[in-house]
């Protein structure tokens, strides 16, 4: 991954020196989407994240991410409501950041999440709202642990490119989305006297035009 971000970082740093800014930076414009191609779209998983948040023992958000995940986009930047999003999570790609405990991210993928038996974890959309120029909602099933609920996410639209450098003068389009879950609808119930019920969900994507 550290290879491929040099290799990206060069990449942009040369493109830098030959083209317009418009052509490095993305616009926050509902021309600017509306002019990107209709279909499929792959996520750049440099520029993606996903975190999740939830209350310890009442004193503040305990934060962890996935390092492994992948997701396609199916987009009609005319139509949003036609357009459909899946992502699958790797649960055993956890890093909570333990300072001292090797063994903290396994226990958390393995032990609590059960990621052995339930090796991925999948959104698959079902619904797309628009809600504002440049906000909106995806509703889909969420399966996690062996157990398949609805889950809303509240998507920004962060701005659209034509032809992105960086992923060599692709369409790009980015979005910021967030949710929450009740973990124990899921079967997920462990530690419920010191760790809240309720969890957030922020994710960071870019997509590229396939």
């Amino acid at each position: 991954m550290r290879t491929n971000m040099r290799t990206q970082l060069r990449a942009l740093a040369f493109a830098s020196l030959l083209l317009p800014a418009s052509c490095l930076t993305a616009t926050q414009t509902t021309q600017a989407l509306q002019s990107l191609p209709t279909g499929g779209y792959k996520l750049e998983k440099p520029h993606g994240s996903i975190l999740f948040r939830v209350k310890h023992m009442g004193l503040s958000n305990y934060t962890a991410r996935f390092s492994d995940f992948d997701a396609t986009l199916d987009f009609d930047p005319k139509n949003p409501a036609a357009s459909h999003v899946k992502a699958i999570i790797n649960p055993l790609s956890v890093h909570a950041e333990h300072p001292t405990d090797k063994d903290w991210d396994r226990r958390i993928g393995e032990d609590l999440m059960e990621g052995k038996d339930f090796p991925q974890i999948v959104f698959d959309s079902t619904k797309v709202e628009t809600t504002g120029e440049f906000t909106g909602k995806v509703t889909g099933n969420l399966t996690f642990m062996g157990v398949t609920e609805p889950v809303t996410l509240d998507v920004t639209y962060n701005g659209a490119m034509n032809s992105a450098a960086l992923y060599q003068g692709r369409a790009a389009v980015g979005f910021s989305a967030k949710g929450t879950l009740d973990r124990s609808d899921f079967g997920l119930t462990r530690y419920g006297s010191i760790v809240a019920d309720q969890v957030e969900i922020v994710i960071e994507v870019e997509f590229s035009k396939t």
